[in-house]
């Protein structure tokens, strides 16, 4: 058999060169499969959204809704929230509780003088 003048395309660093090409090109391949199966399960997340607020335990809830219903007081609500919670009560009084029958949305505050007689003043 003859062979033809030059150097042997079928051994040495010819053929480790075209291996390491074939491996380098199907490394490429699972790298970019890879980026785009975690760019789509990214995607598929749902964001949270800025003002999502983890939901209450049950006992808070159900003290929520017994202060919706009127059940208890405000103070009650407080004193068993802060309770529950395990922080100080820090129930905070009004500058002045309106009167009875007096519409509470206006500024108003009521002062009594020496002889009991009540006169409110515009604020």
């Amino acid at each position: 058999m003859r062979r033809f003048p030059g150097p042997d395309y079928f051994s040495g660093w010819h053929m480790l060169a075209g291996i390491a090409g074939f491996l380098g090109t199907l490394l490429l391949i699972t790298l970019i499969t890879v980026l785009v199966v975690f760019l789509v399960q990214r995607g598929k997340r749902r964001p949270v959204p800025m003002d999502y607020r983890p939901p209450l335990p049950p006992a808070l809830q159900l003290l929520d809704e017994r202060l919706a219903r009127g059940e208890i007081e405000i103070d009650d609500y407080l004193n068993r929230k802060a309770a529950m919670l395990g922080t100080p009560t820090t129930a905070a009084e009004p500058a002045a509780w309106p009167e009875p029958g007096q519409d509470p949305t206006r500024a108003t505050s009521a002062r009594v003088d020496a002889a009991g007689q009540s006169s409110s003043t515009e604020g």
